[in-house]
């Protein structure tokens, strides 16, 4: 007979499927600390039971690789057209951002590359905010879980 697992582990097995979801993310701009996060995270054994610290985070890092197409109406693509003709005009790593955007054919972005492109393409041309990307980015910058929706884990 099948031994049938409690309710906390199958939500851990849920919290490291979401994990390892998540370092199969294509063109992720996780910073080591979050690369290191998750690792260590789906490297858990089976048994192991997530705490809500981790499970702010892990909500934090769902939020940053939330995926847009377009910002203000403007896709990916319009953005970069405008964007990337005044790359040598840029700091290294801006320049380098924009290459690497027209090197993968971008036309889909996570939230703080979509963040980033248009705050490039404001230096040139008039792009206003985009609430549901402004929504996505307040979510990948909750700290407690004192904030709304801060205790719940997004699957």
């Amino acid at each position: 007979m099948a031994k049938r697992r409690s309710r906390k582990l199958l939500e851990a097995d849920r919290f490291q499927a979401r994990v390892i979801s998540l370092l199969c993310v294509a063109h992720a701009d996780w910073n080591e600390w979050e690369q290191d996060w998750l690792l260590d995270e789906a490297r858990r054994p089976d048994d192991y039971i997530y705490s809500e610290k981790e499970r702010v985070i892990l909500n934090r890092l769902i939020a940053c690789a939330t995926t847009f197409t377009h910002y203000s109406e403007w896709s990916v693509r319009e953005m970069l057209d405008v964007a990337y003709p005044y790359r040598k005009d840029l700091d290294e790593d801006d320049e380098t951002f924009l290459e690497q955007l027209d090197d993968w054919r971008a036309t889909d972005l996570k939230v703080r590359q979509i963040n980033r492109l248009a705050s490039l393409c404001r230096l040139t041309e008039f792009l206003p905010r985009d609430e549901i990307v402004a929504e996505v980015t307040r979510d990948t910058r909750k700290q407690d879980l004192s904030e709304p929706g801060g205790n719940e884990l997004r699957i």
